[in-house]
């Protein structure tokens, strides 16, 4: 089992928050069909900032499973954002 060291749960946490904050900023200045494909940037964007942070850590061990894992949450948390979005518009 991984300790909590070599998940970097901030490092998680400063990804999903980006993503957290292009989602929202997506949701309210974008409307219509260039919103999907602000979205999609959003991801991109917080898959970078993802990898940039990992690497940064400088440790090889369980880069993969963190990185997988950052980014499943960022999409998540777009995902959310743009569902609460969508019903609130």
């Amino acid at each position: 089992m991984p300790t909590a060291h070599s998940w970097h749960i901030p490092r998680l946490i400063v990804a999903w928050a980006v993503a957290a904050v292009i989602g929202v900023l997506v949701t309210i200045f974008v409307s219509g069909e260039a919103r999907f494909s602000w979205l999609a940037f959003a991801i991109g964007v917080s898959t970078l900032v993802t990898f940039g942070l990992q690497i940064g850590t400088a440790q090889r061990e369980g880069f993969i499973t963190r990185v997988a894992f950052s980014v499943a949450g960022s999409v998540l948390v777009i995902a959310v954002i743009d569902v609460i979005g969508l019903l609130i518009g």
